[in-house]
């Protein structure tokens, strides 16, 4: 059967479209980032911070160094709260859902309803993902999304499509997880989401700044 040249064109397109999507997706990016998201500010208003460790186990399983966690403290009420980053401008791969790791840690993992977080900057609204989580007497609230680009999303696979697209177009796209947590004490789960909004508010500028 003779199938018509056009039709011919445009399977071969797709096929070579394709090839490319999967070796882009698979390539393992040897360059080192520009960006060092190390440098972002550690102390911020009124909460200064911590760093806290991360193995080389953690970063091989990230397949970047450019991550940090911090203990983030309030000078006026000593309330505290976490923050983790992990960022790449190559390697969409490094940003993916937390729940598996907790998972993997034996910790009980509850999905809530996705909260908006409004932030003066901007006048943003910033959708994230809610997690509770519980494990004998560790009680977090945990907030999370991903920033591509300049656009943020609360989707893992809105990320990976948007990246992907760019890389299509031949536009290098960075890539980043944002978490934040806090402890739940005395049973006030409202009150540990209201103080991560807070601190949001707080750092959603320096997002900007120091994860282009």
């Amino acid at each position: 059967m003779n199938l018509p040249r056009p039709f011919l064109i445009i399977c071969l397109t797709l096929a070579l479209t394709m090839i490319v999507s999967w070796s882009l997706y698979y390539r393992q990016v040897k360059e080192e980032d520009s960006v060092d998201i190390t440098k972002f500010p550690k102390t911020i208003g009124t909460w200064s911070s911590v760093d806290m460790h991360i193995t080389k186990d953690e970063f091989a399983i990230l397949e970047t160094n450019n991550a940090f966690a911090r203990k983030y403290t309030n000078a006026i009420d000593k309330s505290v709260v976490y923050l983790y980053i992990v960022y790449s401008q190559d390697n969409r791969k490094v940003a993916h859902p937390p729940e598996v790791c907790y998972t993997g840690s034996g910790i009980s993992v509850q999905e809530r309803p996705r909260v908006k977080i409004k932030v003066n900057y901007k006048n943003m609204l910033i959708t994230s993902n809610c997690l509770r989580l519980n494990k004998g007497d560790f009680n977090q609230v945990v907030y999370y999304w991903f920033k591509v680009g300049d656009r943020f999303t609360p989707s893992y696979w809105k990320q990976q499509i948007l990246i992907a697209f760019n890389t299509l177009l031949g536009k290098k796209t960075s890539s980043a997880l944002v978490r934040i947590s806090t402890d739940i004490t005395t049973g006030n789960t409202e009150k540990a989401s209201q103080r991560i909004k807070t601190f949001t508010d707080l750092i959603t500028r320096e997002l900007f700044t120091y994860l282009p």
